[in-house]
């Protein structure tokens, strides 16, 4: 098989969302040749949604060296942008503010706004939400919603807008905040956005109704996540996220075994992609099951692997000590709860492990 039947056959399961199958291809494609920008892109986003980081990552830059060439100065800082996100999700700060610095500096260079100023909007938001300066927060994201719509880029808007959502919600604006977020909502489910932004956005979605306890938009969006994940076979880097929400909402209804087997296939997923954020919220998924199932060996264990994993995360303070309080406290048969129900607090959810106010991971 020459180069371009592979490459054809790439492109053609890269539209039909068999992602390994696509990676497979294109890469036998570029081996013989290297790939045209266009094609690269394809290559690293199917990379990224089968778990291989490390070549997603490589991929990506190279996509960025190729525009640079090509004197696409714009979509060269689209690929900085990115790059600086994954390894924002990977706990390396410095190198990902190296990338939204070279990404700021390429669009100096330019004389006409373009929808890339929005997407370097959003780690501002963020920034702004760490510190707690919740109104900074609101307005870079309305900005990035603004350019988005003047652009008509789907994913800087629907991005952007969930972001409103999450800072309305932090604000204790509730009903606002939720209606901002099922609107970006409206755009995941009906298929407008990009997989990764799609991906990324069903998990950001889901993490903010755990943060105020809503499980039951949770558990719908869980629900539709993994609809979307069953669509993909294929697919590594967001089905492991979903099995992660998914065995948090089994423990919290008392299906404790299913919350144990969703839980540990999610710990298999996240590792294979690396993901360690969600890993550790997934060990402490199953931490937090044997606790409450009394096998304190297996949940001590659990809550190590836990702490281990988020303390290479450069995420900020790890609350796996939660569970684990409520945990030795069992050990030393000193009742965690009163009142006969066995259950975590929802406020102690395991999830929270992996819970930070960005975009997912």
């Amino acid at each position: 098989m020459d180069e371009t039947d592979q490459l054809a056959l790439g492109g053609d399961a890269y539209e039909e969302r068999a992602w390994d199958d696509a990676y497979r291809f294109l890469s036998l494609a570029d081996e013989a040749a290297p790939l045209a920008v266009d094609d690269l892109e394809r290559l690293a986003m199917s990379a990224y949604l089968t778990g291989r980081d490390e070549e997603y990552l490589r991929v990506l830059e190279r996509t960025h060296r190729a525009y640079l060439d090509a004197g696409k100065c714009h979509r060269a800082a689209r690929c900085a942008f990115w790059l600086g996100l994954r390894l924002v999700f990977r706990g390396e700060m410095a190198q990902a503010a190296g990338w939204f610095g070279r990404a700021h500096r390429l669009l100096e260079r330019e004389p006409d706004d373009c929808a890339e100023q929005g997407y370097l909007m959003l780690p501002h938001v963020e920034q702004h939400l760490a510190s707690g300066n919740l109104e900074s927060a609101y307005a870079a994201a309305s900005g990035a919603v603004e350019i988005g719509e003047r652009f008509a880029d789907a994913d800087l808007v629907a991005c952007a807008r969930h972001l409103q959502g999450r800072v309305l919600l932090r604000q204790r604006r509730t009903a606002e905040g939720f209606a901002l977020l099922d609107e970006a909502m409206i755009s995941v489910t009906a298929g407008e956005l990009s997989p990764l932004l799609t991906g990324l956005i069903y998990c950001s979605v889901i993490e903010a109704c755990q943060q105020v306890h809503d499980l039951g938009r949770a558990r719908e969006w869980t629900s539709a996540l993994g609809r979307w994940c069953a669509k993909q076979p294929q697919l590594i880097s967001f089905s492991g996220t979903c099995l992660m929400h998914r065995a948090e909402i089994k423990r919290l209804s008392g299906a404790w075994q299913d919350a144990i087997d969703e839980a540990q296939q999610a710990v298999e997923r996240l590792t294979r992609s690396n993901n360690r954020k969600d890993t550790a919220g997934a060990w402490y998924q199953l931490a937090e099951v044997h606790r409450l199932r009394g096998d304190f060996d297996a949940a001590e264990q659990a809550y190590r692997s836990a702490s281990q994993i988020w303390l290479r995360t450069a995420a900020g303070p790890c609350p796996v000590a939660v569970g684990r309080k409520a945990h030795r406290c069992c050990c030393g048969h000193i009742p965690a709860r009163h009142g006969g129900d066995d259950r975590p607090s929802e406020a102690h959810s395991a999830a929270a492990c992996s819970r930070r106010d960005h975009v997912g991971g």
